[in-house]
């Protein structure tokens, strides 16, 4: 089978599915990028680690569309895989043109975002509140162009599927999927006590940007209450930001930096629960990267990967920027002994079943389906949640 896959930009949470696909027996992957890297992730210390295993072939600025016709013709029968692609009109271009010459497309996408915060840095607020407008009339654009010649969707978290419904992709093209990462030996593995004691104090750590839509500040209110309330939980912030702009008046919490690239699953494997707070999240890869390490979740519902905490019960989710809501789920964690065990077993079994290699199989399970006479595909069970 032949892949030709198309990015803005790739990044690890993709890469590593896609280079367990090119594993495959049978697998001719080619990747195209518009751009070799991302400089804002870069800066906040990501790195590119896919240019050795798929060499992919950056797409020219200047003759982008003559560029995608030779390669859209010369590769008619292949499956074209579209990631990301409304972020960048130039991806929207060639995308159009792959479903106009007939092939057979199938898009990667997170929902869209519907607040107005910044996705990577807190700048440019009235334009990420115009997007923020825009975005639901975008969407149905695409539907009205896209919904019944694409073969489907491959839609991370149930708000995508939602939405993918909403401008009229039929249920039975959407695909529920996720990014994957692998799982990493920790430096230092951690010896889980047979039991957590009832009297520890619980270990709480946050990774990720210290800007608004990742709700540190929800967390940190939260934090603050339960000291008040005498309850024992301790904090560690790890991210790429600021941290003197967040009101931190108790012992309890600390700064701690960066964490080195491919090393958090080690540092989150030394906690007792990783919490996400998101305002928005389309997936959250850094709850892999807890569940892979044996550690228990505790998100806010906007984030994607909170669906993997409902299904294997291996945390808890609680209602985005409600903190009596986020407060009142940390205490009965601290009351109940027995159900923090429970979801640290839980959190195991999860992150078994995130890797990358049963991604792949399972995407190549669905575009190795031929369609059915009404154009549509049979629905593969879903191995990391339901919708």
């Amino acid at each position: 089978m032949k892949i030709i896959s198309w990015h803005p930009v790739l990044t690890d949470h993709q890469s590593y599915t896609l280079e367990a696909l090119k594993n495959k027996g049978g697998c001719d992957l080619n990747v195209n990028v518009l751009k070799a890297a991302h400089a804002e992730r870069e800066s906040q210390g990501w790195v590119n680690r896919h240019d050795a295993s798929f060499s992919p072939t950056l797409m020219p600025r200047k003759g982008l569309i003559k560029f995608a016709i030779h390669r859209l013709r010369e590769n008619r029968d292949a499956v074209h895989i579209f990631s990301s692609p409304f972020e960048e009109i130039k991806l929207i271009l060639v995308l159009i043109l792959a479903v106009t010459f007939g092939c057979r497309v199938y898009l990667i996408s997170e929902p869209y975002s519907s607040i107005s915060t910044g996705y990577q840095s807190n700048g440019k607020r009235y334009t990420n509140w115009l997007k923020a407008k825009l975005r639901p009339f975008l969407y149905r654009l695409y539907g009205q162009l896209l919904s019944r010649r694409i073969c489907g969707v491959f839609a991370i978290s149930c708000l995508a599927i939602e939405q993918y419904q909403r401008i009229g992709v039929p249920r039975k093209k959407i695909f529920p999927f996720g990014y994957f990462v692998p799982h990493q030996e920790a430096d230092n593995p951690r010896n889980f006590p047979a039991t957590i004691s009832k009297q520890k104090l619980l270990k709480l750590v946050f990774i990720g940007n210290l800007i608004s839509r990742k709700g540190l500040d929800i967390l940190l209110r939260g934090i603050e209450d339960l000291n008040n309330s005498g309850f024992l939980f301790s904090l560690d912030v790890y991210g790429h930001g600021d941290f003197s702009q967040y009101d931190v008046n108790h012992a309890s919490v600390r700064y701690c930096g960066l964490i080195p690239f491919g090393y958090s699953q080690s540092v989150i494997s030394e906690y007792d629960f990783l919490v996400l707070p998101s305002r928005y999240d389309g997936w959250g890869v850094v709850v892999n990267e807890a569940l892979m390490a044996g550690v228990p979740v505790i998100c806010s519902n906007q984030v994607g990967a909170s669906a993997v905490i409902n299904k294997w019960h291996c945390g808890s989710v609680f209602i985005s920027e409600d903190v009596s809501d986020f407060v009142a789920k940390l205490k009965d964690i601290s009351i109940h002994l027995e159900k923090r065990n429970s979801m640290r077993d839980a959190a195991l079994k999860a992150g078994a079943s995130l890797s990358p290699e049963i991604a792949s199989q399972y995407m190549f399970d669905v575009i190795n389906q031929k369609p059915t006479e009404n154009g549509m595909q049979k629905q593969n069970e879903c191995p990391w949640y339901g919708c």
